[in-house]
């Protein structure tokens, strides 16, 4: 019987050992891909302008290439916005996946620095109706402000009804500023 009971504790004592737990990390990857490079598009007829960040290699490595965006001033864009993953080969675009696949779990905030530098209005909804902000309109401000930047934000939500706390909820998956300059 003593034997018995030996051999229980030490099975026990086997069993907690080699079952040790793994703590999850709140920040590791969640089976994102890698946001390399983000193509903001503005078009008003035969006018196209064109803005991009790249950064191939990701944080830490080489410095990104970044784009100046030169929108007309006083101006109405329809804006598109391209998300890739240029890190393998063959590169990807993301934008489909974000933008209409995981829509109800993703959206792109926009802050134009100074505010009134241009106004951003998402036109893709979720299926909830709000909005997800990979095209738009973009209305140029005055000339009066020549310079600015306008920050990209994307946010990823764990599900689609942490969406509606907006900025509270949710993980970074791309946070990017591009310079802006006004052309008459």
């Amino acid at each position: 019987m003593r034997n018995g009971l030996l051999v229980l504790r030490w099975g026990i004592v086997l069993a907690l050992i080699a079952c040790k737990r793994e703590k999850k990390d709140a920040t590791a990857d969640m089976g994102h891909a890698t946001v390399t490079t983000v193509e903001v598009i503005l078009v008003q007829g035969s006018d196209t302008v064109r803005g991009r960040y790249k950064d191939p290699d990701g944080p830490g490595g080489r410095p990104a290439t970044i784009d100046t965006l030169r929108p007309k001033a006083n101006t109405t864009y329809t804006y598109t916005l391209r998300v890739l993953d240029e890190s393998g080969n063959p590169p990807q675009d993301l934008s489909s996946i974000i933008f209409n696949d995981q829509k109800n779990t993703h959206r792109m905030y926009f802050f134009p620095d100074p505010e009134a530098l241009a106004s951003i209005e998402p036109q893709d909804v979720d299926d909830l109706g709000r909005p997800v902000g990979g095209r738009g309109t973009w209305r140029q401000g005055p000339d009066t402000i020549r310079e600015g930047t306008v920050r990209f934000l994307l946010r990823h939500y764990m599900s689609a009804a942490d969406k509606n706390f907006g900025l509270e909820r949710g993980s970074t998956d791309l946070d990017v500023t591009l310079p802006l300059h006004i052309r008459n």
